[in-house]
């Protein structure tokens, strides 16, 4: 099928929360699954708005072994879906509710070219916020969840983002960091160093990546900085992460969730 077709079709399953399509047989490697995302998330802007920033995924140690030399992967986080901490999203919201809790960075200047490190991007990242990441499987099947380039076509299943307090870059050590997440007040994760990565790495990690696409990090943009913990499925009820000096974010899915 042609990529403008398939663009329309797999924007549209996106866009109505339908399963995605089987194409492990149309995209077999990654330089092919970046470009049908990009003409993807061209359809998906006329729905979401326009692109506010990325996510970055598997970029823990042990993915980027496993999927070297595509890993990490990114996606796009659309502007109609970026939350503040309190959001009530209604029980009709996601077909498949899987909820990340990330480092959000909030770039403060265009990052220009590629070969950044952790160290080059730092100063341009105004803040970190504690956060989830938002995303919606829709009910996928086992072919399109065990074939990475799928995943990356249909952006990587973001859905957006949830954020919440935050302070200065600079101040942030994130090996310190004790993140503690809660699922109607039962808590589901206590850990330090919970970060799968120094989040400025992270960022430098997108940068280059984008560059390579010839894109690039605008001032205003968004970044999550990969989970904190495994990507989980929620029905219902009312979620919370503090990350400590960070602070905390919150947000509750479905008419039974508590505020």
């Amino acid at each position: 099928m042609p990529n403008n077709l398939l663009a329309d079709r797999i924007a549209s399953r996106i866009v109505s929360r339908l399963p995605a399509v089987d194409i492990s047989g149309d995209v077999t490697d990654f330089k092919a699954a970046y470009e049908l995302q990009d003409l993807v998330v061209q359809r998906l802007v006329e729905s979401f708005g326009e692109v506010a920033g990325y996510k970055i995924a598997w970029n823990n140690a042990a993915q980027i072994a496993e999927f070297a030399p595509n890993a990490p992967a990114v996606g796009h986080v659309f502007s109609q879906q970026v939350y503040w901490s309190g959001k009530k999203f209604d029980d009709n919201e996601f077909k498949q509710l899987v909820v990340e809790p990330e480092i959000i960075a909030v770039i403060s200047v265009d990052i220009e070219g590629d070969g950044h490190t952790a160290e080059s991007v730092l100063p341009k990242i105004a803040k970190f916020y504690a956060g989830f990441e938002i995303m919606d499987r829709r009910g996928c099947t086992d072919v399109t969840l065990a074939h990475p380039p799928s995943i990356v076509v249909n952006n990587i299943f973001n859905f957006g983002l949830v954020m919440g307090e935050g302070v200065r870059a600079t101040q942030v050590d994130h090996s310190t960091l004790d993140t503690v997440v809660k699922l109607d007040g039962t808590e589901i994760l206590n850990a330090t160093n919970a970060a799968p990565q120094n989040p400025a790495e992270a960022v430098a990690t997108v940068a280059n990546t984008l560059s390579k696409r010839g894109k690039k990090l605008r001032s205003g943009d968004l970044v999550l900085c990969g989970t904190h913990m495994p990507p989980f499925e929620v029905q219902r009820g009312s979620l919370s992460v503090s990350m400590g000096r960070l602070g905390e974010a919150s947000f509750s899915y479905g008419s039974s969730s508590s505020p």
